[in-house]
């Protein structure tokens, strides 16, 4: 390895640990960044944290010509493994979407300001004067893996100078010839589609501890994620559906919802891992995995940006059938494993 591409790997780690300590841009194992040099392309490996690039290892290096080749023969790249300081670490399930994108250094981010416009119907031309000056484009929502990868290349085809991709029901890809350019580039972003979020009513923590009493479930100390069940517009736009893939694969793709009047009996019916209560707050089981409670956090945050007036695009039921597959729930499992801090308490 040569000093400079050491030099760029500390960069990508360092940038990697900045954009997962913020639960605006990351949440759990959400999210990807990458680096290509050399014919190789290093990229975060498939259940790793981005907030965790500076204490433990994360990045996994796959020959790019091959994982190309393979795109080309219509093979998904992602799961391929490597040994990584004695480590098996398996690609990322957005591989493929890294390898045909150009650009040296790629992040893959789900902020929920871009998320909160990228489930809206109208959300394409909403920020096309937020973006001007901008090479961006709006990818219509496909699942990851192969599919998203098509889309991105027939995208670039269109406009080869696009470095800023929003994707419909999933998150924001930004790129750069560096990790400096691409964090600027991101950060410029988040700037011009900044959405200030509802003021939602207060959690009735009093309702919600009684209702808990004597079960298997509490009330979360963070109030933020209390806007689920206490803010009615929030709960309304989550009760119709599912906005994007984690959502299904960590929460639930039917959201529950109890009245205040409720007794413990509802909460014993329910294998989900939360439970909003009607203008009250909501409900998690009593140890709730980080990826579970760091999703629940981002959800609400995403929810609290979209206005009453909007016009909520849901992920039709095909693709949350597609999402709740059998490698899905070996997925969680991996998120798990690599969890080491209870996130959004």
């Amino acid at each position: 390895m040569s000093v400079a591409t050491a030099s760029e790997l500390d960069s990508l780690l360092e940038v990697s640990a900045r954009l997962g300590a913020d639960p605006l841009l990351i949440q759990a194992a959400t999210g990807n960044t990458s680096l290509k040099r050399d014919g190789v392309l290093w990229i975060k490996a498939s259940g790793k944290w981005l907030a965790h690039a500076d204490r433990e290892e994360i990045l996994i290096p796959v020959d790019l010509a091959e994982t190309r080749s393979r795109i080309d023969r219509n093979i998904d790249p992602a799961g391929q493994s490597a040994i990584v300081n004695g480590k098996k670490l398996g690609t990322s399930v957005e591989t493929a979407m890294h390898a045909v994108l150009p650009h040296c250094v790629v992040f893959h981010v789900h902020s929920v300001n871009s998320i909160a416009w990228a489930v809206r119907r109208d959300g394409a031309a909403e920020l096309a004067g937020r973006l001007a000056g901008f090479h961006w484009q709006w990818i219509p929502y496909v699942p990851s893996g192969l599919a998203l990868a098509r889309a991105i290349r027939e995208a670039l085809a269109r406009a080869p100078l696009t470095d800023v991709l929003v994707l419909a029901n999933h998150g924001l890809v930004v790129c750069g010839d560096t990790c400096e350019e691409a964090e600027a580039r991101l950060r410029e972003f988040e700037l011009r589609v900044c959405v200030s979020p509802r003021v939602p009513p207060p959690p009735q923590w009093e309702s919600l501890t009684q209702l808990a009493n004597g079960t298997a479930w509490r009330a979360p100390q963070n109030a933020a994620l209390h806007a689920i069940g206490s803010d009615p517009i929030s709960r309304r736009i989550v009760s119709r559906g599912v906005l994007y893939p984690c959502q299904a694969i960590f929460l639930t793709p039917q959201m529950t919802t109890i009245p205040q009047s409720a007794d413990a009996s509802w909460l014993d019916e329910t294998r989900d891992p939360f439970v909003a209560v009607e203008d009250a707050g909501v409900l998690v089981k009593e140890k709730p995995n980080p990826a579970v409670a760091a999703t629940l956090a981002g959800l609400a945050q995403v929810l609290q940006r979209i206005p009453d007036s909007a016009t909520v695009e849901y992920l039709a039921e095909s693709d949350v059938r597609g999402l709740l597959c059998a490698d899905v729930y070996h997925y969680r499992e991996v998120v798990e494993d690599n969890s080491n801090s209870w996130i959004g308490r």
